[in-house]
This record gives C-alpha cells, sequence and structure tokens, in this order.
C-alpha cells in the first residue's frame, strides 16, 4: 500500500500566508466600515461656514467649529449633568455586579439557579418594555418631589438626578458576566484564605475581584456607555434644562440649528470622546486579561 501524500512545508506554508493574508483583508473592511462615516463626520464638522457639506475635504480646517458648537448650547451644564450621571451609574453598576456575581459564584446562596436563570430571561427583555412601570415606580415614591405618604399629590422623583442614574444602577449582563468569571476563579484560593482567618468580604475583595478585572473592566466600559449614550429614559423623565444632559442637549441643538451640519457634526464628535477615553484606558486590562489567561492553572 502506498502511503498518503502528505503536504509539504512550502504547501503549508503558503496555506497560512493565504489564510493570514483572507483574515487581514477582512479585519482592513471591517475597520473601513466603521472609519469611513466617522471620517466623513469629521470633514463635516471641520467645514467652514458658507462652503457645502458634502463630506468633501473642505478648503481649509475649521477647528473654531468645535468652540462655535460649545457656545451655541450650553454644552457645558449638559456635559456636567451626563458626567455626574455617568460616573454615578458606573461605579454603582460595577461595583453591584461585583458582589451579586460573586454571592451567585462563590457563596452558598439558596437557589440562586433559578436566580441565574432570572438574569438570563432578564437579558431578552428590552429596556422599552420596563419603562412605564418604572416611570410609575418613580413618580409615586412617598414624600419625594410633593408627593403624600401614600405617593400621590406630586411629581414624585422626576427631573431630578437619581431617576436618571437608579435604573442604570444594576445590569442582569453586568452580574451574568462577573458571575460567569468568578466561577472560572479556582475555589483553592477562597479555601486558603480561610484558613489563615479572612473573612468573606476580604476574600471578595482582595483575593477574587483583583484575578476579575479583565470582567471588571469589560463591565465598567458597557456600564459607561449605556448611561452616557442614553437618551429615551431622561427625555421622559426631565423637563428643565437645567436638568438636561448631552443626549438631550444635542436633540434642542437639531432643533434650533438644523441647516448647520458643521456645528452639529463638531458637537457629535466631542460627545464621543469620553467613550473613546475610556475603551483605551480600559484596553490594558483586556491585554492583562488575555495573558493571565495565558499561565492561568
Amino acid at each position: 500500500m502506498t502511503a498518503l501524500a502528505r503536504p509539504t512545508p512550502r504547501r503549508r506554508s503558503r496555506r497560512r500566508a493565504t489564510r493570514s493574508l483572507l483574515l487581514h483583508l477582512a479585519a482592513l473592511v471591517v475597520t473601513a466600515l466603521y472609519l469611513i462615516p466617522m471620517l466623513n463626520l469629521l470633514l463635516v464638522a471641520l467645514t467652514p461656514m458658507g462652503e457645502p457639506t458634502t463630506g468633501t475635504v473642505p478648503s481649509r480646517l475649521a477647528w473654531g467649529n468645535f468652540a462655535e458648537a460649545i457656545q451655541a448650547s450650553d454644552f457645558g451644564l449638559f456635559f456636567v449633568n451626563s458626567m455626574l450621571v455617568t460616573l454615578a451609574s458606573t461605579v454603582s453598576q460595577v461595583v453591584l455586579s461585583c458582589m451579586a456575581g460573586y454571592a451567585l459564584a462563590k457563596m452558598p446562596v439558596r437557589g440562586k439557579k433559578y436566580i441565574l436563570f432570572g438574569l438570563i430571561a432578564l437579558l431578552v427583555v428590552p429596556p422599552e418594555v420596563m419603562m412605564v412601570p418604572l416611570f410609575t415606580l418613580f413618580t409615586h415614591v412617598p414624600l419625594a418631589g410633593g408627593n403624600d405618604w401614600l405617593g400621590q399629590g406630586g411629581a414624585g422623583m422626576l427631573d431630578g438626578y437619581l431617576i436618571m442614574i437608579l435604573p442604570h444602577a444594576a445590569s442582569a449582563l453586568g452580574i451574568f458576566l462577573m458571575r460567569q468569571f468568578y466561577v472560572d476563579l479556582p475555589e483553592e484560593l477562597g479555601q486558603s484564605a480561610r484558613v489563615d482567618g479572612a473573612g468573606e468580604l476580604r476574600i471578595f475583595a482582595q483575593i477574587y475581584t483583583p484575578l476579575a478585572l479583565p470582567a471588571v473592566a469589560v463591565v465598567t466600559v458597557l456600564a459607561f456607555q449605556s448611561a452616557w449614550n442614553d437618551f429615551l429614559w431622561p427625555l421622559v423623565t426631565v423637563k428643565s434644562n437645567n436638568m438636561r444632559t448631552l443626549q438631550l442637549g444635542l436633540a434642542v441643538f437639531y432643533q434650533e440649528n438644523s441647516t448647520q451640519w458643521n456645528l452639529l457634526m463638531a458637537a457629535i464628535l466631542m460627545m464621543t470622546i469620553p467613550i473613546i477615553v475610556i475603551f483605551l484606558y480600559g484596553q490594558r486590562f483586556f491585554t492583562d486579561g488575555v495573558s493571565a489567561g495565558a499561565v492561568k492553572q
């Protein structure tokens, strides 16, 4: 019997080179699909007043459009409101996700299997479905916003920071992600710490959570992005100009300056900066997570 012909090293090298080339081409195409609209946005934002905003290279770069966009509305106030709401929402969501995820993964919680099923079920519920129950709940808080002790007669928590923060304070996705990461960490770490006299809170904060920084970074980015980009909930619950976030301010700015596309695009670009910064900062934790996962026993 004749042995089957094995591929030569040169043929295997060609296959690897072809596969690598195709993967790089696919990555370039996907990158271009994301970058071309952003480039068009930047070119429109830098177009001087009076020139057509077609997305082509302008005659000169009008960097002053960014300052003019800030001065055209109360973007400074809107930025402060958005940052307060986003930071408070992100911190609370990360802390609660870590604590709940750890409890479901490492502690003897009765019925935690059903709790996990409930979290998975919540992942498929659109946020818009919860808006009416949440609105009713927040407007009938007793002794808030002119309400009596039965929650009647006033506006409740409307037009305030808390009503924008609390819906983002906890996330089923964040709890699920943290639980999945904590489950994969060795039980021996916690057992050794208990032998040394460490309490459960110390084990959570000093033993397991530092090892879960990659998952914490993912939850942080998702929480920050969700709170920063939220438009519909503040639109329903905020009435006064002093409480508007950047998303609402941009909508008002569009209504007042719908023909000045260069200023509108400049405002949109400035709104993306915090998301880019938080992602770039968290990216190093993703890299650390990959490195740690490569050597984890």
